[in-house]
Formats: structure tokens, C-alpha cells, sequence
């Protein structure tokens, strides 16, 4: 792949903006898609500094295209590139089933009632 002017679909940059120098620095491609403030929980999480951001972006140099990534923003809490943790459009997928499947596994926990175990017992008897 080499680099071009032209934006992927998914860019919200203006047109024209990528400017990848030869033998020099590359430029991105950016798409903010979405963010949402996490504030602290007691016992279990300090307030998150800023909103956590996600965002499509893609590095790109004078002869090289790089592939899309996914990139989250967890603000001072991440250990990498200043809050930033990137994951493959696979890796992201698959966290997002993950943290699907668990939030469906508590909403669901809270529509059934477990029975005591002396009810459990009770009706055995």
C-alpha cells in the first residue's frame, strides 16, 4: 500500500490534511466515535481524568499505510502513549463481546431471583 491524499470514508479530518513528509514522520487518519465520562467507585476505581475517548485512526508515511486501529483513551490510568491503549478492529471486536457478555450477565443476575436455600430445602422435605 502507499500513502495518498485521499481520506478513507471513516475520516473526519478535513480533506486534504494528511501531509506524510518522505523519509520524514508519518500523519493520521482520525474518526472520534464516541466518549463517556467514568467517574470513581469507591473501593474499586479513582475518577478517570476526562471522559474516556474511543477513536478509529490510522498511521500512514510517504510509502506505507498502515492498517486501522482502534484506540481508547483511558486518560492517566493507561501505561501507554499518554492514556492511549490500541487494539486491532479483532482485538476490539472481541473486547466488545466480552464486555457485552459480561454486562448481560449482571442485567440477567438481576432479573432472577435465586432461591433460599431453605426454600431449596424446605421443598425437598
Amino acid at each position: 500500500m502507499t500513502a495518498s491524499d485521499s481520506c478513507p470514508a471513516w475520516c473526519q479530518l478535513p480533506e486534504g490534511h494528511l501531509r506524510p513528509e518522505p523519509g520524514g514522520p508519518g500523519d493520521h487518519h482520525i474518526a472520534e466515535i464516541a466518549e463517556i465520562d467514568i467517574p470513581e467507585i469507591p473501593g474499586l476505581r479513582s475518577a478517570v481524568t476526562g471522559p474516556l475517548r474511543v477513536r478509529v485512526e490510522q498511521y500512514v508515511t510517504a510509502s506505507t499505510v498502515h492498517p486501522a486501529i482502534i484506540s481508547a483513551d483511558f486518560g492517566d490510568c493507561a501505561p501507554t502513549r499518554g492514556g492511549f491503549e490500541c487494539l486491532t478492529a479483532q482485538e476490539a471486536q472481541a473486547l466488545a463481546w466480552m464486555l457485552i457478555r459480561a454486562a448481560t450477565t449482571i442485567d440477567a443476575g438481576a432479573c432472577l431471583q435465586r432461591p433460599n436455600r431453605k426454600d431449596i430445602a424446605g421443598e425437598r422435605a
